[in-house]
């Protein structure tokens, strides 16, 4: 685009900066053409303001340009309004509702029309409307809660495998559905704290009649609130939020019983008694019941990942295609003994179970169960990794060497790298040596 000087023209002795808004832009800015004084009827002097004013105003088109969303028009109130708050922020101004700014100091409503005057803006309704507070605020119904907060919930989802995603996306869903039975479809403006109070009871009714835990309703209670806070922070609806802070008491938490070390060595190991599994399971099983990781990690493993030809043989925990549980989960895992033998068998990983934990898990209990492997309905699957810590703990193993194998974090200030690799060996041939 030319500079500032192309755009001023003389009239009566001062020059004037005058530029038609861009063809693309007209519907984004309707004044047609921009019209500023400089003031100044030296030329010289003209010229520097006009390129300021010049600066700004491409400045105002490119925001108006990125908040139309690539041209286009915002096609609904929200992204209506997301673009007249993101434009406000370019504008280094903070987006406050004109009500607001109503019942504020007089200073800040003539700060803010002087802006649009300097910028030569007062024409633009978008413009006006981000920096006056003009914009529709969204208004959504209960049954539109997850769909648009889903829109705010990128960061959450990176790095999740399309299971991942499912398992985050479906309790969030069930919960809107819960509410929706209680109290109806309410604009979230509509709701109040009798409606959170109604929500809590049907869910009172449910832990003492049908055998719900209280962790469930929970659950449903923080997803909720925490779906109505994100749309109330980015939207400012001005929510009473009515659900922060409602809870059920006497919450229990059911620890995964461990298996006896015993059963683990003569009856899991070998592997003998796991007929009633396939191939693939029956290495997984084996896996975890070897090195105590967990049967999502081992299931994720793929050939890039199982390092045999190594002076320690090992695999990698790696976020690789799905999102580990915490950052200390990744790691890496020496193999000796069973599980050396294991994945020496099973060089490409475990493609069938790979992004299917929950068919993993359910495939194996009930084989498990089938072959007299449970002793009681609370061991799992996920009890082997238990056993695995208890033999860590027997073994008296430092917490560093602990934590490096099962993936904690470490506790207190984590000082150097940790154990090498070939301690970890060492520490996991004592666990079934």
């Amino acid at each position: 685009m030319a500079g500032g000087k192309a755009y001023l023209r003389r009239r009566a002795g001062v020059w004037h900066y005058r530029r038609r808004v861009p063809a693309d832009l007209v519907q984004l800015d309707t004044r047609g053409e921009v019209r500023v004084t400089t003031g100044k009827r030296e030329f010289a002097a003209a010229i520097v303001i006009a390129e300021r004013i010049n600066a700004q105003l491409e400045a105002h088109w490119r925001a108006l340009s990125e908040a139309a969303a690539r041209g286009q028009a915002p096609s609904s109130t929200a992204d209506r309004f997301l673009a007249a708050v993101k434009l406000a922020r370019q504008m280094g101004i903070a987006y406050r509702p004109a009500d607001d700014l109503a019942a504020g100091p007089l200073s800040e409503l003539l700060a803010r029309i002087e802006t649009l005057e300097d910028r030569g803006a007062v024409g633009s309704a978008p413009v006006v409307a981000a920096v006056l507070g003009g914009a529709q605020r969204p208004s959504v119904r209960l049954s539109e809660l997850f769909s648009s907060y889903e829109g705010f919930s990128g960061d959450q989802l990176i790095g999740k495998s399309p299971d991942q995603v499912r398992k985050w996306r479906n309790p969030r869903l069930r919960a809107v559905s819960n509410i929706l039975e209680v109290v109806g479809d309410k604009p979230l403006a509509d709701i109040t704290r009798d409606d959170a109070l109604d929500f809590r009871a049907w869910w009172l009714d449910r832990v003492r009649d049908e055998g719900y835990d209280q962790g469930s309703a929970n659950k449903d209670l923080g997803h909720l609130a925490n779906m109505m806070r994100t749309l109330d922070e980015a939207w400012r609806l001005g929510l009473s939020r009515p659900l922060e802070g409602v809870r059920i008491a006497g919450e229990r938490h059911n620890p995964r019983i461990p298996y006896e070390p015993s059963f683990v060595r003569e009856r899991i190991l070998p592997g003998r008694e796991l007929g009633g599994l396939n191939a693939e399971a029956r290495a997984i099983v084996r896996m975890v019941a070897a090195t105590g990781l967990r049967p999502s990690e081992v299931a994720a493993l793929t050939s890039a990942r199982i390092v045999l030809e190594a002076e320690v043989p090992h695999v990698k925990i790696r976020p690789e295609a799905r999102q580990l549980k915490t950052r200390q989960s990744e790691r890496d895992m020496p193999l000796v003994g069973i599980a050396l033998e294991v994945m020496t068998e099973h060089r490409e990983g475990f493609p069938r179970y790979r992004d299917a934990p929950d068919s993993l898990s359910a495939t194996v209990n009930k084989a498990l169960g089938a072959a007299g492997l449970r002793p009681t309905p609370e061991h799992t699957l996920y009890s082997l990794r238990h056993t695995f810590k208890d033999r860590l703990i027997a073994l008296e193993a430092p917490e560093r060497v602990q934590d490096a194998l099962m993936g904690h974090a470490v506790r207190g200030i984590e000082y150097g790298s940790g154990p090498s690799l070939a301690q970890r060996a060492e520490w996991l041939a004592k666990v079934w040596g």
